[in-house]
């Protein structure tokens, strides 16, 4: 039997692409995609080799790095640490350059009022202790409840919050582990073209996701370059190459290092 590669299923088209541009924007989701999951989120730490992968590829100079997460910012700052990136939190609504300018949209009153009620209709649910709100959003959190306790809590957030989501101001969505409802107006596809847009012209882009979220941005880096999804198939994907794990996403930072490390420069490694 033959062994498979965790590259396998990377297009050799994004290879050529990405070999060939003149400039790289690479963007990574956090949870799940550069960290395996955990219950206890402040345990998710990155994959081993993977921080030191990035600075790597940065130091290069040919690539920007991107890390867009869903998280609040200052979170997912300390969980990656010292890498020269830009890092987008909670979706987009805040953003940190390489040269430390802060970017942080406001929420427009009438969604922050409906993600109150959202947060406080679930007051005495049994449900309730496992809440988290963010500036832009409350997040129902199943992972590590038993299989059907986690299916019977979802189910009953999901129609707790879904008349406030058919108001309009925001959005509900199954993530991986829970149910979130945000504020509309930024995604990860936003983000995305967003740091495409301040890159080099000529730049590719090429977006590193787990979640129905990251859809957003694999949508709208379809004409600008790629997205990859992170671990087995298990529903349609707008993705045009798949990792199996996070394990995997190492060994996608070292090929593409290798690639795009002109021949003639060696890359800073950092002390």
């Amino acid at each position: 039997m033959t062994r498979s590669h965790p590259l396998d299923e990377i297009p050799a088209q994004l290879w050529r692409l990405v070999t060939l541009a003149r400039h790289r924007v690479l963007m990574f989701d956090y949870d799940g995609t550069l960290a395996p999951f955990r219950v206890e989120r402040h345990e998710a730490n990155p994959t081993p080799g993977s921080i030191e992968l990035l600075r790597r590829i940065a130091a290069t100079g040919h690539t920007t790095i991107g890390i867009v997460s869903g998280r609040p910012l200052l979170e997912v700052e300390q969980l990656v640490g010292n890498v020269p990136a830009t890092f987008v939190g909670e979706h987009g609504w805040e953003r940190r350059a390489p040269d430390g300018s802060l970017l942080q949209r406001p929420i427009p009153p009438p969604t922050q009022e409906a993600l109150t009620r959202a947060f406080e209709s679930s007051n005495g649910k049994p449900w309730s202790a496992r809440l988290e709100r963010k500036r832009t959003a409350v997040v129902f959190h199943a992972r590590g409840l038993p299989e059907a306790q986690a299916a019977e809590w979802s189910s009953e957030c999901e129609a707790a919050w879904s008349a406030i989501a058919q108001e309009g101001r925001v959005s509900l969505d199954a993530i991986q582990g829970g149910i979130e409802i945000r504020a509309r107006g930024c995604n990860k596809g936003t983000a995305a073209l967003s740091l495409l847009t301040h890159a080099p012209d000529g730049s590719i882009g090429v977006f590193v996701g787990d979640d129905a979220t990251d859809e957003d941005a694999f949508d709208a880096l379809r004409d600008w370059g790629f997205g990859i999804r992170v671990g087995p198939r298990t529903g349609p994907t707008t993705a045009m190459g798949t990792l199996p794990s996070c394990d995997a996403v190492t060994a996608f930072l070292t090929e593409w290092l290798d690639l795009t490390t002109r021949p003639d420069e060696t890359p800073l490694v950092p002390s």
